[in-house]
């Protein structure tokens, strides 16, 4: 491939890049929302060493184009289809701007087979997050386990009637809090609700709730029970995952150990 590109162009990228997911990142973490002003200033920007990358490099145009049309494509199906949030969904569109291939002065410790296909290098970097954030799934899981080894006793009374596949996903997916936290803290949603059978409250697992709306429904069905001592043992809950936080550790994963997906298709294949 023809590294016409400038160093210092990639370089410019890649650390506008870093910076600006951190940034964004550590607003994820705390509130849970990122602020329109991060794309405002990164989005132009992006922008530019797009155009500076088909300046320098006119004969890469048809793979940068190829790149940052296919990132934005799956970017906008993956927020339609509610898979990914409005923020991430925008800094995935940013990244394919300035970064539509791996920056050309770094060496990850893996590197594809050389007759590999061309695959857009902020497409590597979505999959490898979501890969990452099955991190989450193991960490959610031994935090269960480990309440109910302290607790000694289940984790699932009031939920006996529960297959074992929907105790299984709510062990990867939520935890157990007090119900004034989940009212507390707006990224935490019901992981449960309440019908009633026979004339009595039952419990159930909700395992799908992401819109705030779903939320607020779900909470104000709740808040009832919690004066009848419903939740004294505590009340599953589903963190809403800051994605964003994901993206970044991919970015920083992909750039100095290579593409993590790849790398486990082709162990598996015996490469």
């Amino acid at each position: 491939m023809n590294l016409s590109v400038p160093l210092s162009l990639d370089l410019a990228a890649l650390l506008v890049t870093a910076g600006v997911f951190i940034a964004a990142s550590m607003s994820d973490l705390k509130t849970r929302e990122i602020s329109n002003r991060f794309w405002i200033v990164y989005g132009p920007v992006a922008g530019l060493v797009f155009a500076l990358r088909m300046f320098f490099a006119p004969d890469l145009i048809p793979i940068f184009l190829v790149s940052t049309g296919a990132t934005i494509l799956v970017s906008f199906l993956l927020f339609q289809f509610g898979v990914m949030g409005g923020a991430d969904s925008k800094a995935m569109m940013c990244l394919a701007l300035a970064l539509p291939v791996a920056p050309s002065f770094l060496a990850p410790l893996w590197q594809p087979p050389s007759g590999l296909v061309f695959y857009p290098f902020p497409i590597a970097i979505l999959v490898n997050s979501f890969l990452l954030s099955i991190g989450s799934a193991v960490f959610l899981l031994a935090r269960n386990l480990i309440r109910r080894a302290s607790a000694g006793r289940g984790i699932f009374q009031g939920f006996e009637h529960e297959s074992i596949l929907r105790k299984a996903l709510v062990l990867l997916t939520s935890y157990k809090t007090s119900f004034n936290v989940l009212q507390s803290k707006t990224y935490l949603y019901p992981a449960e609700e309440v019908s009633i059978v026979d004339s009595k409250p039952v419990r159930q697992f909700h395992l799908v709730a992401s819109a705030a709306e779903e939320r607020n429904k779900l909470l104000n069905g709740l808040e009832s029970y919690k004066e009848q001592g419903l939740f004294s043992d505590g009340v599953w809950v589903t963190p809403g995952l800051p994605h964003m936080v994901f993206l970044t550790a991919s970015l920083l994963v992909t750039v100095i150990i290579g593409d993590l997906m790849m790398w486990l298709f082709f162990r598996a294949v015996g490469y």
